[in-house]
């Protein structure tokens, strides 16, 4: 990539609990000593990225997020449709994303595959609309990830999600509901239904291995009724991705799907709390362009 380009980093003031600010400075630095040319903003709002970003793309910027999944769903939205090419300094409490592209959460070595990486396509999924990049879950996750980011938000990383699992296992109990796709009708009481664009969420939790961001297709995986006792002894295996195998867990592959519930469940979108079902899903093949390693 020629060094001549120009970036346009957004930078999310609340991700890593404000921490992001010190990350930054590292990045700003970098790219004063290699001469980069680039501008940046702190958005004001989670509208504010889209918008930013919009922005930035009109101008021929390559667009740059600094902060966590939920920046980097909104600016990869934000681009759809557009000739324009995003990259990302992980600097969030999951950084999933960047983890399924192995970008590094090193600032400086982001700011290496930045400058010098590659331009890949990948899909995004649609929610009603809304553009996500990782993974949209129902359920249990939704739950653990308010508790996450309400509870235990001054915990960083994959503490918060594992102590907001603990709570919601005491609470939680499966859910009946329906999956419409590939011209059938799937009626389950589930733990949890995870739609994956991207493999991982909730801080490392590799929840469908199988998953590729360009591949034109959504990977559905839902855990199903099973004990308390039997929960506890599957999860362990997802941050490996060896759950998947087990005979709890349901997985298809679909470019839509609909998903309703005799009582509303909540719904997360990469990391986001994002209404209640019922939800429809699609996948967006090669929406984007990002720069990975």
């Amino acid at each position: 990539m020629e060094m001549k380009q120009k970036y346009f980093f957004i930078i999310n003031p609340t991700a890593k609990n404000g921490r992001v600010m010190t990350i930054w400075q590292q990045v700003a630095s970098e790219l004063e000593n290699r001469q980069v040319s680039y501008d940046y903003a702190v958005s004001t709002s989670e509208e504010n990225v889209s918008e930013l970003a919009e922005s930035a793309a009109k101008k021929g910027y390559i667009v740059v997020g600094v902060g966590g999944d939920g920046t980097v769903s909104r600016i990869a939205g934000a681009l759809v449709g557009k000739n324009a090419i995003f990259g990302l300094i992980p600097a969030g409490t999951g950084n999933d994303f960047a983890r399924t592209f192995a970008i590094p959460k090193e600032p400086l070595a982001a700011v290496e595959v930045l400058l010098q990486g590659k331009t890949t396509p990948i899909d995004l999924g649609c929610i009603n609309g809304r553009y996500f990049c990782n993974v949209i879950g129902a359920g249990l996750d939704a739950q653990v990830v308010e508790d996450a980011n309400k509870v235990f938000k001054r915990f960083s990383g994959s503490l918060a999600y594992l102590l907001a699992l603990m709570r919601q296992l005491f609470i939680y109990r499966p859910r009946r509901v329906k999956i419409t796709m590939n011209d059938q009708k799937i009626y389950v009481n589930a733990w949890l239904i995870a739609v994956a664009n991207a493999r991982y969420y909730g801080s490392g939790m590799m929840v469908a291995p199988q998953a590729d961001p360009r591949d034109g297709y959504l990977d559905v995986v839902v855990v199903q009724n099973i004990s308390l006792f039997h929960f506890l002894r599957l999860f362990p295996l997802v941050y490996k991705g060896l759950h998947i195998n087990h005979g709890a867990v349901r997985k298809w592959r679909t470019m839509q799907l609909r998903v309703e519930s005799e009582e509303p469940l909540a719904i997360q979108v990469d990391g986001e709390l994002y209404g209640v079902t019922p939800f429809d899903l699609k996948v967006q093949p090669q929406a984007v362009r990002v720069i990975v390693p």
